[in-house]
């Protein structure tokens, strides 16, 4: 692997600099608009019909899942 000599890597480390300085000014003129959260009392979420699956993806999920009761998959709840 070739070595790079110390004034080229100051010549990187200073365009690395610039790059990033005019990024982050570039980036103060950005406006987000601020998002409401939607928080459930029980942290569970409605039911809803939602959308056919994949029958080979949902087998598989089955296969891989420790523990599972009929058609549900039973996970943990934030042990971690």
């Amino acid at each position: 692997m070739p070595q790079i000599a110390e004034s080229q890597i100051k010549k990187i480390e200073k365009e690395a600099r610039e790059i990033l300085g005019n990024f982050s000014k570039s980036l103060e003129s950005v406006k987000l608009e601020k998002k409401e959260r939607k928080l459930h009392s029980q942290g569970t979420r409605e039911e809803s019909s939602g959308l056919e699956c994949d029958e080979f993806f949902r087998r598989a999920m089955f296969r891989n899942a420790m523990s599972k009761s009929s058609d549900f998959i039973m996970a943990e709840k934030k042990k971690w």
